[in-house]
């Protein structure tokens, strides 16, 4: 469940903050089960250059205008063969709703100076709260990037403080599926279940970009999960049993996605595999 507050007015009070003193530890207390907050640190909502909107809330249109099929015709066979499009993939699906994504509140336009190698960026936002920093490109090391992107790294002002229960962190990343954007959000994990301040976004900005973002435009995606341990294995020679299961399993799995007249319907693993998540 979401909860967005409209402040951290309770970080003001001096018993809590006195508290927060004693401990060699500064943190905040983690949500309840199943919960992640979004508390906004500047009371006035309208300042905030970025909403929170849920993952299934903002499905692209690209996605949405797709039919299940398409059609491909080979000229040099003279032959038109029809497929299923990505419509039908059902991980595409879960990964475009997955979390929660951060967008921005209104329209910002930034316009490359090919002389400074740098964008500037104009908008209606209220000039004592800036929504974008600037900082060198030496800031990211040795990270090899495209030439594609100016040499200068971005970074998105969130005045949200995110909030996990006890043991589950937040994976930011970019926008699932959107390699359109004229900008890449660089990812990160922070354990939100005990971090006190908002978390910035740091991105860079494809040199060959001028216009406007849009307000509603994601920036990036928050996915909540849990912190385990986790041990692997590599099996390069697994057993007979496995290999006949998997074989017959793959029989019934053709079998499934076969209708009538042997026409491929697909579906299956939405059916019988998938389970469904839900963010509310």
């Amino acid at each position: 469940m979401v909860i967005i507050g409209l402040n951290f007015g309770y970080l003001k009070n001096i018993e809590m903050i006195q508290m927060f003193k004693n401990n060699k530890k500064l943190s905040i207390t983690p949500t309840k089960d199943n919960t992640i907050e979004f508390l906004l640190t500047d009371t006035d909502l309208n300042s905030s250059p970025v909403n929170i909107v849920r993952g299934i809330d903002k499905i692209p249109d690209w996605y949405k205008d797709l039919t299940i099929r398409t059609s491909i015709t080979h000229e040099e066979e003279n032959v038109t063969h029809t497929n299923f499009t990505i419509k039908r993939c059902i991980p595409v699906l879960d990964v475009l709703t997955l979390g929660y994504y951060i967008v921005t509140a209104r329209d910002y336009t930034f316009k490359y100076d090919e002389e400074k190698g740098h964008h500037t960026i104009s908008g209606a936002f209220n000039t004592s709260y800036q929504p974008v920093s600037m900082h060198p490109i030496e800031q990211l090391g040795g990270m090899p990037f495209s030439s594609e992107y100016c040499v200068f790294a971005y970074k998105w002002i969130n005045p949200y403080v995110i909030k996990t229960p006890a043991g589950y962190s937040s994976l930011i990343s970019h926008p699932s599926n959107s390699p359109y954007l004229p900008f890449y959000t660089l990812g990160g994990v922070v354990d939100t279940d005990s971090y006190f301040r908002p978390i910035n976004f740091p991105f860079l900005v494809k040199n060959t970009f001028s216009g406007v973002l849009p307000a509603g435009t994601p920036i990036a995606q928050i996915t909540p999960f849990k912190r385990d341990e986790w041990s692997s294995k590599i099996i390069t020679n697994p057993s007979d049993e496995f290999r006949v299961s998997q074989n017959l399993l793959t029989e019934q799995y053709e079998k499934d996605r076969q209708g009538p007249g042997g026409k491929e319907v697909g579906g299956v693993y939405k059916k019988l595999y998938r389970t469904k998540k839900r963010y509310l």
